[in-house]
């Protein structure tokens, strides 16, 4: 809720900003495209011996922005910006893991080694204000933004391997698994029944998806892991290579958590066979790298 109030607020300051500023000063308007390096933050799930099982690395997107600044007086102004803005990042597990095998006679888990790989993209329309400061052809820039998520959604795979669980009729091979992630419509259960693994776990014969939504595992109750709303800091350069064209560099970097706890299931552990949710902090960061007009 505090979230929700406080993106309000930005919106509500960015978009004032944008009405009213003709009756101060000197409007400007500009527009950008460029590229983005995003990942997530935050800290890791451990293995027994303290080793990090994940891993988060960059992922290149691009942004969309249109600006209306203007000059308070000749070195100095205020900008509030419209982005749309593709980031997130490439996200591993590996290492040792559980899964539970669900059935008509009740549950299973097995412990075993897993290794996830998902290639994350939420998109943004984010609200930044800023103030900025202009020395010859340089602009120095500094500010806050607000978020908010519009399409998450991530694919890759799993592989598991555990002695007690193999696919029907391979008594050596890992049970593998692709993964289609749709973070904001996906069901708990979800799944594409079209394509089958039949797996042996103790025995006992049990049909998975070929290809697993993003809750498939999440018991009834679960929520979408990812939230709607971000916000934080934002600073950067750009270079005029004239009055109207200039290139820029930005670093955000998130302050909300922009996961909630109850849809953030940990893949290392259980709790006496119960599944276990990370109260953890996850955010945002993002380089962008621009080109732009202003007019």
């Amino acid at each position: 809720m505090r979230e929700k109030t406080l993106f309000g607020k930005i919106s509500t300051l960015t978009l004032s900003l944008m009405l009213a500023l003709p009756l101060w000063g000197q409007m400007r308007t500009s527009f950008k495209v460029g590229l983005n390096a995003a990942r997530i933050d935050g800290p890791s799930e451990m293995d027994a011996d303290g080793n990090a099982l994940e891993t988060w690395r960059n992922v290149m997107g691009f942004h969309i922005g249109l600006g209306f600044g203007y000059a308070l007086t000749d070195a100095f102004g205020l900008r509030g910006e419209l982005v749309y803005s593709r980031r997130g990042g490439k996200y591993t597990f590996d290492g040792p893991s559980y899964r539970i095998f669900r059935h008509s006679a009740g549950d299973i888990e097995a412990q075993g080694d897993s290794r996830y790989f998902i290639n994350l993209q939420n998109v943004y329309f984010d609200l930044p204000l800023l103030a900025y400061a202009q020395w010859k052809n340089f602009e120095f820039s500094a500010g806050i933004y607000g978020g908010l998520l519009v399409q998450s959604i991530g694919e890759g795979s799993l592989i598991f391997s555990g002695g007690r669980t193999v696919p029907l009729g391979n008594p050596v091979a890992d049970l593998e698994f692709n993964l289609r992630h749709n973070y904001r419509k996906d069901k708990v259960g979800g799944g594409d029944f079209n394509e089958r693994v039949i797996a042996q776990v103790d025995g006992r014969l049990v049909v998975l998806p070929k290809t697993m939504g993003a809750y498939f595992d999440h018991p009834e109750g679960s929520a979408k892991l990812y939230q709607s709303l971000d916000y934080g800091l934002i600073g950067g350069i750009s270079y005029y290579m004239s009055r109207s064209l200039f290139l820029g560099v930005r670093f955000q970097y998130g302050l909300a958590d922009i996961t909630r706890e109850a849809g953030d299931l940990a893949k290392a552990q259980t709790n006496n066979g119960q599944q276990v949710f990370r109260d953890d902090h996850d955010r945002n960061l993002l380089w962008q790298f621009s080109v732009g007009f202003g007019f």
